[in-house]
């Protein structure tokens, strides 16, 4: 609910939630769907208190689904895991970052697509990721200038993603489960690990010698 909820709201929150930590009973799932839909609108929320609600929303998710035993979920990014939603999520982070990556090398200030068309992603992912990766096209061009390699390996990511897919999957465009969030939550904590100072001739050659191969 926030730092801004109602007190009455906050004690009836935490008296739902007490049963859960004495008895280990199953988590309220409208506590979880109200928390997922904070994330994804992200209405009004400071980006602290994003970052805080995205966080409490991967782990009340994976709490839920280890306590229904339909899954263990780890909180670091899972290469090997082809679930359609987890998928999804590793796409968005990707998208977000590279226009990210782009914005900060022209010294531009301002929500990337990926941020903006996050809610109409987790209800209609196929159509939208359409949308993204086509306002993805300047960032590239930016990108290529800069450091050709790095968006190379950008690039491989989201091609290795997709391949991922089950059959049908991709084009499915049933909304999203909050399964999506992990995805896209380990995925950008992977992508912000501190790397190595690549020099652009080094980061021209690395592409090249990528290409070749």
């Amino acid at each position: 609910y926030g730092p801004r909820v109602d007190e009455r709201l906050r004690k009836a929150c935490v008296e739902r939630l007490l049963p859960c930590i004495v008895d280990s009973q199953p988590l309220p799932r409208d506590l979880f769907e109200s928390t997922f839909r904070r994330v994804i609108r992200r209405v009004g929320l400071e980006t602290w208190e994003w970052e805080k609600t995205l966080g409490v929303a991967c782990a009340l998710f994976r709490g839920y689904q280890h306590q229904l035993k339909q899954g263990n979920y780890a909180m670091a990014l899972e290469p090997d895991r082809n679930t359609r939603d987890y998928l999804f999520g590793r796409l968005l982070a990707i998208a977000e970052h590279l226009e990210q990556r782009a914005l900060y090398a022209a010294g531009e200030k301002r929500d990337t697509h990926a941020v903006k068309l996050m809610q109409r992603f987790a209800d209609h992912p196929c159509a939208t990721w359409r949308q993204i990766e086509l306002a993805l096209n300047p960032s590239r061009s930016r990108l290529r200038g800069r450091s050709p390699g790095y968006l190379h390996q950008l690039e491989q990511q989201i091609d290795q993603i997709v391949e991922k897919f089950q059959d049908g999957d991709f084009t499915e465009d049933r909304k999203l489960t909050g399964e999506f969030l992990l995805g896209y939550h380990c995925q950008r904590a992977k992508l912000n690990e501190p790397r190595p100072h690549v020099t652009t001739a080094e980061s021209n050659e690395a592409s090249k010698s990528e290409v070749t191969s």
